[in-house]
């Protein structure tokens, strides 16, 4: 479960996910397994974690991609599900090319005395520094259930948003800082994970970092905010709204916003993918939008559907869909999402392309 993939400079493809694992003490806990593959994909050789994964959750595997002096180093980070010792964000890297991982160290955020976590994706900036987003939530204020109604909503902030980084050698895992509280909504017809993305193109906004997440603080309703940071996380820009369906609703419409990705290509341009309820009025199917920024998510473009056909609502438990999606773009600059729905009877992966014809307006 939980699969994540990259592929280094070099070609070198990686595959990481989270394997259910009997232990001596007769218990069963999830475990990390890493595999790469050096001739594009035909065959694939398990990589050597010489330290204990017992726990990990919600593992993503991220490669150095840059030109930078660490380049093809590969990172796995995730969290540590469990009691005692507490709930902390879980770090490994490999410095040769992903034959074999250590663990830098857990680092616990520590906000609040019972403490959830939720990451992101990592990426990597120009110069080899590794960053994480990480939603923090407080336990004690779990919404979690079926309910799509404004009443079963979370009311106030029950998380935080916190940023970490690793130098470029990969040797420490830090807490950068808090971006912004949060109001979490762990509802499962809503859940999913929060998403990064740097710009790394020749653009105006080079070097600009963006987080986007779920967030019912407007109405009691879940909506997809952003916010961006142009000193490597140090200061973060107020969280702003990008789904845009609020000039569309009737009255007392509260549909929730959730699954939002966010990627940069090669222009500059950023792009960013989500669930959208505004036409499914059960509040549980969803059509998947698409909306760029040409101006370093100042201002978005109006949104388009990016599905032929909606997610329906199901007798599935997980009416979410599963906890994440995916976004990418490729080198042409194009943007590639990647869903769930249910169109075909059964819950399957579906992708698209999306273009973007205008180009980043200069600063």
């Amino acid at each position: 479960m939980d699969p994540s993939c990259a592929i280094a400079r070099n070609g070198v493809a990686f595959a990481a996910s989270i394997h259910d694992q009997p232990f001596p003490d007769g218990k069963t806990d999830s475990t990390l397994a890493v595999y790469r593959s050096v001739d594009g994909g035909r065959t694939w050789q398990q990589s050597s974690i010489g330290i204990d994964t017992r726990s990990l959750d919600r593992a993503y595997l991220t490669v150095d991609d840059t030109k930078g002096p660490v380049r093809n180093r590969v990172y796995v980070h995730g969290y540590f599900a469990r009691r005692t010792p507490p709930p902390a964000v879980a770090f490994y890297q490999s410095s040769d090319a992903g034959q074999t991982f250590r663990s830098v160290q857990a680092k616990e955020a520590k906000t609040f005395s019972n403490s959830w976590y939720f990451p992101a994706n990592g990426v990597v900036s120009d110069d080899g520094t590794f960053f994480a987003l990480v939603a923090e939530l407080d336990n004690t204020k779990n919404n979690m259930s079926s309910g799509t109604d404004a009443t079963t909503a979370v009311s106030s902030a029950d998380a935080v948003l916190s940023f970490f980084l690793s130098d470029g050698e990969g040797e420490t895992l830090e807490l950068a800082g808090r971006i912004t509280d949060v109001y979490y909504d762990r509802r499962v017809p809503d859940l999913s994970m929060p998403a990064l993305a740097i710009d790394r193109s020749a653009g105006p906004f080079h070097g600009r970092i963006y987080a986007v997440w779920p967030d019912a603080r407007y109405d009691r309703r879940t909506q997809i905010l952003l916010s961006y940071s142009n000193d490597e996380g140090r200061t973060w820009a107020a969280p702003g709204i990008v789904s845009d369906d609020s000039a569309t609703l009737k009255t007392n419409d509260r549909p929730n916003n959730f699954m939002p990705m966010v990627a940069v290509n090669s222009d500059g341009v950023v792009g960013i993918s989500w669930y959208d309820r505004r036409d499914n009025p059960d509040n549980v199917g969803y059509w998947v939008r698409f909306s760029a920024s040409l101006d370093g998510g100042e201002t978005w473009l109006p949104s388009v559907r990016v599905s032929t056909s909606p997610h329906l609502a199901s007798d599935d438990t997980r009416k979410n869909s599963g906890d994440t999606a995916g976004l990418a773009a490729d080198a042409d600059g194009v943007f590639h999402p990647v869903w769930i729905d249910n169109r075909s009877g059964i819950p399957q992966m579906w992708t698209a392309t999306v273009k973007v014809q205008a180009r980043p307006h200069r600063r």
